[in-house]
């Protein structure tokens, strides 16, 4: 009797490459015309495929797959033959089970695993905002300390003749070697970066760091040798990241006022 689908059982051992000989001559010259039995297939490889990816790969030993197929042939009973397609409903239940129970381990663990990298995440974003919050407390303590120092001093930077348009300020405290910028330029060609100078009275300019060419609404605060008295700050177009001592025009400069 010819029999209309392929056994699922089959069609797996085709899909994981443990079927051969005359099976997998007669499934494959089934499959040629049964396209129901081909979608079982393509089904089957996903959920192999699936199980694959759930665990590290491992070589099986050699000869295991031919010691598994004389292991079912010596358990057939003697002089039994197998036919060329069996019924669909005669399923070796113990490997369907085992196909079906590895695919839902895999699930689980890949679910796990998802849970585990928000979680991570969630914990990461909550640093990062801690971090945030605690470096902007910082800095208005800092603002507060220097604008209501008596001996704070507000220099206007002015934009210089050929360079981009803007204009900043800064307070610094030579007593705390502290200062706060705040200003606007134009915005830095490709490649370049603002870098703000302290000049001293006597010796090389300090660097008081990088600057954003939109520091209008976030002003930033300077940290500098405690004792350093300046007789100007500059604003300079740098490499980018900056530079140890000045190499590029002056776009930004404020004399200190020493009356």
């Amino acid at each position: 009797m010819t029999m209309e689908h392929a056994n699922p059982e089959d069609l797996d051992l085709y899909a994981l490459g443990a079927l051969d000989g005359e099976d997998k001559q007669a499934l494959e010259a089934h499959m040629a015309s049964c396209a129901a039995c081909r979608r079982q297939l393509a089904a089957a490889r996903q959920r192999t495929a699936l199980i694959g990816l759930s665990a590290p790969p491992l070589a099986p030993p050699p000869g295991l797959k031919n010691a598994l197929l004389q292991q079912a042939r010596a358990a057939r009973p003697a002089g039994a033959s197998r036919p060329a397609l069996k019924p669909a409903g005669k399923i070796r239940w113990g490997l369907r089970f085992s196909l079906g129970f590895a695919l839902a381990s895999a699930l689980l663990a890949f679910a796990a695993f998802e849970f585990a990298r928000q979680d991570l995440e969630r914990g990461r974003r909550i640093e990062q905002l801690q971090a945030q919050v605690d470096g902007d407390a910082a800095a208005l303590q800092a603002m507060g300390q220097i604008t209501g120092a008596p001996d704070s001093a507000e220099i206007a930077l002015l934009e210089q003749p050929g360079g981009p348009p803007g204009q900043a300020r800064v307070v610094y405290n030579a007593r705390m070697g502290m200062g706060i910028y705040s200003g606007q330029i134009a915005p830095a060609p490709a490649g370049k970066t603002y870098q703000l100078w302290l000049v001293p009275a006597s010796g090389a300019p300090v660097s008081a760091g990088l600057v954003d060419a939109n520091q209008q609404n976030g002003a930033v605060v300077m940290r500098l040798a405690p004792g350093v008295a300046a007789k100007a700050f500059a604003v300079t177009l740098e490499p980018l990241g900056g530079m140890p001592q000045p190499t590029g025009p002056k776009v930004l400069v404020g004399l200190v006022n020493a009356g």
